[in-house]
């Protein structure tokens, strides 16, 4: 409606607000209180109408954001035939390039990080990766719950830190600096693949 009707100072608020939701750099992603749709109110719109939106208003700097967004719901919800959620079959590609691209990143850092010897084992016993009577099979069953937790499901997606409830307060300390400088890293990366659309 502000653009058909020309409200541009309309226009330039709900933009305004959108770019908090809808963050460009990745300090204002990391320092965000509502991400994406969050921002529309109850009830949420489904991330692909969101993404249909920015395109159809020509919102450049929340698209990438808002494919990032469409791209955590998985094929099922990208794959939506609900009216207003269809995605035009270009931003599909993209969208799912893009969480392709982020899924394989992840995980390569996740198995760098965890299987190659980064971490030590944890004097802590309230710890996972400490090991008690059979150190082999009590560190492998950490390691692989810590790598599914870096890429378990979570609200904010990948890009958002892994639950580490299950280390200690130092090995926790140890892991979310390193999610930290990869999220920073893939950022620039995940801007230009969703930049295409």
């Amino acid at each position: 409606m502000t653009t058909e009707y020309g409200f541009s100072d309309v226009r330039d608020q709900l933009l305004k607000d959108l770019r908090g939701a809808y963050p460009i750099k990745w300090e204002d992603f990391q320092a965000t209180k509502v991400l994406g749709e969050g921002v529309f109110g109850s009830p949420k719109p489904h991330p692909n109408a969101v993404l249909n939106l920015f395109k159809a208003q020509n919102v450049r700097f929340a698209i990438p954001f808002a494919a990032y967004r469409a791209s955590i719901g998985g094929f099922l919800s990208l794959m939506s035939d609900e009216p207003g959620t269809v995605l035009p079959r270009r931003t599909l590609a993209f969208t799912i390039f893009g969480m392709h691209c982020i899924q394989t990143s992840a995980s390569n850092t996740a198995r760098t990080i965890i299987y190659g010897g980064y971490l030590q084992v944890c004097p802590d016993e309230t710890c996972v990766l400490s090991v008690g009577i059979n150190p082999i099979e009590k560190r492998m069953e950490a390691l692989e719950k810590l790598y599914k937790s870096w890429l378990d499901e979570r609200e904010g997606g990948m890009l958002t830190p892994p639950s580490l409830g299950h280390l200690c307060v130092k090995c926790t300390k140890t892991i979310e600096p390193t999610h930290t400088i990869w999220g920073s890293d893939f950022w620039e990366k995940y801007v230009k693949v969703f930049s295409g659309l």
